[in-house]
């Protein structure tokens, strides 16, 4: 048995919450649609929780509110073997993500997912293209627009998609962010530089299929069952035809349009040399940026070639019961249960490997270092 111990971070009531007290059933365009808004993300943390603890482990639960103090003091009281690290935003900035990874480092404590420099550099996006563009894996072109003074000539082919630079979780997508000209272009740049207080990423779009690749493990690193976004043609909230992507509503407001656009099918019909590319590109784009124990890469596949891109990697992708990952996991024989006990594992195997006396050669350096100290 193990001390785990679950770190999450929340301040303000649940969304879903607030939907529940609202007695929200169905949206205000469509009253047939019945909405089931999900698990609020504290009931997410009970469901990890019961996964450790059917197998044995003595697991906390603590969520840090802003915190450092309470963080610190959950780690000296508890004196975990392991941490199970959901901490995604701290002080409503995405940036502390990898800050608070390198608290656990600095103190020692093994704590899962991915270390700081794999979550800074898939958080910013251009450094991230750039460095899987010079690996050799695939990713579609794109320039970084401070302002629509900047844009100049792009020397990219239209459409193209519009995202604010460092944004997160399809933070700034809607129905605008593909343009299809220069004139667009520029009131998009403008939006996005105004709204989002950030550079733009330009980058072309893949009007193909959209495929998620799911990670699990280090060694070796396993691709799991792909996951497919399939797009319907809709109209989103502001009455603008939908672009076939998933905009931030898609993703997170169950009583848009936008959500309903769009379906889910795990695993993908992919024909299978296909797969193997995608999974290939996946495991690649992966170990370029160094992510660790499980992370979720998005893909698209353009139309005519089924040429995989990269579009982004997600270290530390969500683990909700009903996410992308949890049904890749499901779609490759785990339990979803299962996938949470082996992500725990991996970061508990790390802290015995760091208890371990140092190996014969190590000592003898260790002997070498504190003779020459003495000296």
């Amino acid at each position: 048995m193990a001390r785990i111990l679950i770190a999450w971070n929340q301040t303000d009531e649940d969304v879903t919450t607030w939907w529940r007290r609202d007695g929200r059933r169905t949206p205000d365009w469509d009253s047939a649609k019945v909405v089931d808004p999900g698990d609020t993300v504290e009931e997410e943390m009970a469901l990890i929780e019961s996964a450790l603890v059917d197998v044995g482990h003595d697991v906390t639960v603590v969520n840090i509110r802003d915190s450092l103090d309470v963080l610190l003091d959950a780690v000296e009281r508890i004196r975990p073997d392991a941490v199970l690290n959901l901490v995604e935003w701290f002080h409503d900035d995405i940036a502390h993500e990898y800050h608070l990874a390198s608290v656990f480092e600095l103190l020692g404590v093994p704590y899962s997912g991915a270390r700081p420099l794999a979550l800074a550099l898939c958080q910013n996006k251009p450094h991230a293209k750039a460095l899987l563009a010079a690996a050799g894996v695939p990713t579609p072109k794109w320039r970084v627009v401070e302002n629509v003074a900047a844009i100049g000539e792009l020397g990219l082919s239209f459409p193209v998609i519009v995202k604010p630079a460092f944004e997160d979780a399809s933070g700034g997508i809607d129905a605008g962010s593909v343009v299809g000209d220069r004139a667009a272009l520029d009131a998009r740049v403008a939006h996005v530089v105004k709204e989002h207080r950030m550079p733009a990423l330009v980058e072309e779009f893949i009007a193909g299929r959209e495929i998620h690749c799911a990670v699990i493990g280090n060694a070796p690193m396993q691709s799991l069952p792909l996951f497919e976004m399939e797009f319907k043609d809709a109209v989103g909230d502001d009455g603008r035809t939908l672009p076939r992507i998933i905009t931030y509503r898609a993703k997170w407001d169950p009583f848009s349009r936008d959500y309903y656009a769009v379906e889910s099918r795990c695993p993908a019909e992919v024909d299978d040399a296909v797969a193997a590319r995608v999974q290939e590109i996946a495991l690649r784009a992966c170990r370029v940026l160094g992510t660790r124990d499980y992370a979720r890469v998005d893909l698209r596949l353009d139309p005519v070639t089924n040429q995989p891109y990269v579009l982004e990697v997600n270290p530390n992708p969500d683990l909700a019961n009903g996410c992308a990952f949890a049904q890749c996991v499901r779609a490759s024989g785990r339990t979803y249960a299962n996938a949470l006990v082996e992500i725990a594992e991996m970061a508990l195997e790390r802290g015995k490997a760091a208890a371990r006396p140092p190996a014969p050669s190590d000592a003898l350096l260790h002997e070498y270092l504190a003779r020459r100290g003495a000296k």
